[in-house]
């Protein structure tokens, strides 16, 4: 039996579990191992593996390839293979006009918080949740997309399971956690008084986003929040951007 008459047994439901669960088990496996290498040394022919795949451009193409498969091509094969739908990713057959004025007021009322809640805080101490990643504002929009159709295809599952957008959103929201929790840089991070922001971050656009995806069902809209948050917020709030000597987007 081949792989692919394999997957067409499967019911799509067990199917979009397995697909949930294998990506959560990555993201776990691949942020462990590079804590663990996070400081290779040019020793032997596995520690030059690592320092190449750390270094060289060839490497890095690889590891931003395996990424775009991560975040958009493993949502998208769900959807070719039948195991998901348009609709619960909400990328598609939504209802945009009743759920314009809904969005316009929870969007303003989302920023609005964001702005009283992390001002404070970035004023009265040093945020490490400023970006160092060196992006142009180009790879900031590419890290955002990949973000959101992270979470969305994690709410997928447990919308279609539940047949509730209400429910199955929050549960999504909870595999997320579930899923950043077994990253260690994200632990020795919470753990850190001085660096817990990091995550604290992520957290709440995290909720923003299932907020806004809660009341109108609408990915896109919960994309142009996070984009208005990450592009647009970040000076007002008090996380300026900190600069490197190049302006070219590295991959992670």
């Amino acid at each position: 039996m081949t792989l692919t008459d394999f997957l067409a047994t499967l019911d799509p439901r067990q199917a979009l579990a397995i697909a949930i669960g294998l990506s959560i088990a990555l993201h776990a496996f691949m942020s462990n191992f590079a804590w663990v290498n996070r400081t290779p040394h040019s020793i032997g022919r596995w520690g030059r593996l690592l320092v190449w795949m750390h270094n060289a451009r060839p490497a890095r193409v690889i590891n931003e390839l395996v990424r775009w498969l991560y975040y958009l091509g493993l949502p998208y094969a769900t959807l070719m293979l039948g195991y998901n739908t348009m609709r619960s990713l909400g990328v598609w057959g939504m209802d945009w006009t009743t759920t314009a004025i809904p969005f316009a007021t929870i969007g303003i009322g989302a920023l609005l918080v964001v702005v009283w809640v992390w001002r404070p805080y970035a004023r009265s101490e040093h945020p490490h949740a400023i970006d160092e990643s060196g992006w142009n504002w180009a790879r900031h929009i590419i890290e955002v997309i990949y973000q959101e159709a992270h979470w969305a295809f994690y709410r997928s599952g447990p919308i279609l399971w539940l047949g509730d957008f209400y429910l199955g959103s929050f549960i999504g929201f909870v595999l997320s956690l579930i899923e950043g929790w077994t990253n260690p840089f994200v632990r020795a991070n919470a753990h850190d008084v001085t660096r817990a922001d990091a995550p604290l971050w992520s957290a709440s656009l995290a909720v923003v986003s299932t907020i806004i995806f809660v009341f109108t069902q609408n990915t896109w809209y919960a994309l142009v929040v996070h984009l208005i948050i990450d592009l647009g917020l970040r000076g007002t709030i008090g996380f300026p951007r900190a600069h490197t000597p190049s302006d070219s987007a590295p991959l992670e």
